[in-house]
């Protein structure tokens, strides 16, 4: 008789932010970013322009404001700054207790989900962006250490998590790209250094979630992975306007294991408010429509061979 195993996939989701990730740069050439290169090409990715002002095609999202704290409140949360309230990283207006980040909401959806997110930049935590209901919440100033230190030592503490603990939801942040975008700009070759350093983090963890696949105990879990950025920079460096440059951003979404789909598929034009009902959807949290989310569930991208190692 064959034994067959009747149980039910685990559904868990990493996320991971790299702050001010211009897609030009990050798409010219794979010896920049390996890794991020082989995700795309296994699994999905796509681009879309913040909304600036008052778009004819989409009324209520008013404007979006290339800047990171309205960018991450948007991925986190799944609402446009018309209604999260914050427009600027100075956070005044933030809503969070009307619109609370993802992984707020599926740990209130359900309680035994074990939800951890490490951040550079702690104005995440210190503002409330990311909320106290989450299970654990680590901040590593970039602000005072510098964002290359800090996003080092994010790593670490994500890798721990991913090695010797079990979480359901992981939201990683990076900030060394938006710092050498600020200080030499985006076309520089620190900003390449910095893009390469978050892209070998990223290749750490993919490696730490494809060994816990040899784990008896772990081999039913079904792992999404987005990575995603908050805004672009102009060539000088800096953001805020309303340029392409400023104003385009990405979403890679790769689930191996998943449903079998051509590899290298492309993402109709992924917004940062879709994020958030994605990562509920893969954990099978429906999405009350009282929740107020303006962004859509992201299909499914890469055939079930793709593998992380």
């Amino acid at each position: 008789m064959t034994d067959v195993n009747t149980e039910a996939p685990r559904p868990k989701v990493l996320l991971v932010g790299m702050d001010g990730l211009r897609y030009d740069r990050l798409t010219r050439s794979p010896a920049h970013a390996p890794v991020l290169h082989a995700l795309m090409a296994t699994g999905a990715v796509g681009t879309s322009l913040l909304p600036y002002g008052r778009a004819d095609d989409e009324p209520s999202t008013g404007t979006a404001y290339t800047d990171s704290g309205p960018g991450w409140s948007s991925v986190l949360t799944g609402v446009w700054p018309d209604r999260h309230g914050v427009t600027g990283n100075d956070f005044k207006g933030a809503d969070y207790a009307r619109y609370p980040d993802f992984l707020t909401r599926a740990a209130r959806a359900r309680p035994g989900l074990r939800t951890v997110a490490a951040v550079s930049w702690p104005a995440l935590v210190r503002r409330g962006t990311l909320g106290r209901t989450i299970g654990r919440r680590v901040r590593h100033n970039g602000e005072s250490r510098g964002y290359e230190t800090a996003d080092r030592r994010v790593a670490r503490t994500a890798l721990r998590w991913l090695t010797t603990s079990d979480p359901d939801v992981v939201f990683v942040y990076f900030g060394a790209t938006d710092e050498a975008g600020h200080d030499t700009g985006p076309l520089s070759p620190a900003y390449d250094r910095a893009l390469l350093a978050q892209d070998g983090h990223l290749g750490r963890l993919l490696a730490a979630i494809g060994a816990r696949a040899s784990d008896p105990g772990r081999a039913e879990e079904h792992w999404t992975v987005l990575v995603t950025t908050d805004h672009g920079h102009l060539d000088s460096g800096g953001h805020g306007g309303d340029s392409r440059a400023e104003r385009e951003v990405f979403v890679v979404l790769a689930e191996p294991g998943g449903p079998a789909r051509p590899a290298g598929t492309r993402l109709d034009t992924p917004r940062l408010v879709d994020i958030a009902p994605t990562v509920l959807d893969r954990l099978g949290i429906p999405v009350d429509p009282a929740w107020g989310l303006q962004g859509r569930v992201l299909p499914g991208p890469t055939a079930p061979t793709s593998e992380w190692s």
